[in-house]
């Protein structure tokens, strides 16, 4: 989803668990404002929207979905935070389960923001892709190139786990590098030893 600022010209595109909660928190933005790309093109002002500086953050694939395991194995139940996507990762008791069976969660069940590649909202006119491996450090560079003041960004939606490497195998490494295949390669992320 995309949030745009009048105020500063820029579009920010919130790729879940990148950080972008600390973001939308810092810049004072609602999360209820967010528009898709699409609905974005409907706007009448779409064209000077060229004009504003776009940017998002990504995250390596293999700590994105250790994090959006987590994330739903606690807040997908009970009620609370996304009922589906929580059912869905509840099936499986361990996150080794869950990457090996990710080929039978069928399409419908799939096609879920948390889960998505990230390149899926790469746009032709992007001026920024920042790190959250760096979110502080990319942060400030965007807050320079658009004129607002640097702020320290809070941690917010923090899901708590052991670094991501603690959590794979060599067969569900392998896995998620074919899953994930287009953004290990066009963000020039890596498993890390």
């Amino acid at each position: 989803m995309s949030i745009v600022s009048h105020k500063h010209k820029f579009i920010f595109t919130h790729i879940p668990k990148t950080g972008g909660v600390s973001v939308v928190k810092i810049l004072g933005l609602k999360e209820d404002n967010h528009k898709t790309l699409t609905e974005l093109k409907l706007f009448p002002e779409s064209k000077s929207l060229n004009e504003y500086f776009h940017f998002l953050f990504v995250r390596n694939p293999f700590g994105r979905l250790v994090s959006s395991y987590k994330y739903f194995k606690k807040y997908g139940k009970d009620g609370s935070g996304d009922i589906k996507m929580g059912k869905i990762v509840n099936r499986y008791d361990t996150f080794k389960n869950f990457v090996k069976n990710l080929n039978n969660i069928n399409d419908d069940e799939w096609v879920y923001r948390h889960f998505n590649q990230q390149v899926y909202w790469v746009v032709d006119k992007l001026d920024y892709i920042g790190r959250f491996e760096n979110l502080q450090q990319d942060f400030d560079a965007i807050c320079d190139k658009t004129g607002m003041p640097q702020q320290e960004l809070p941690h917010k939606n923090k899901t708590k786990h052991k670094h991501y490497t603690e959590y794979y195998d060599d067969e569900t490494r392998k896995i998620v590098a074919e899953k994930y295949a287009k953004d290990i390669e066009y963000f020039g992320y890596k498993f890390e030893e």
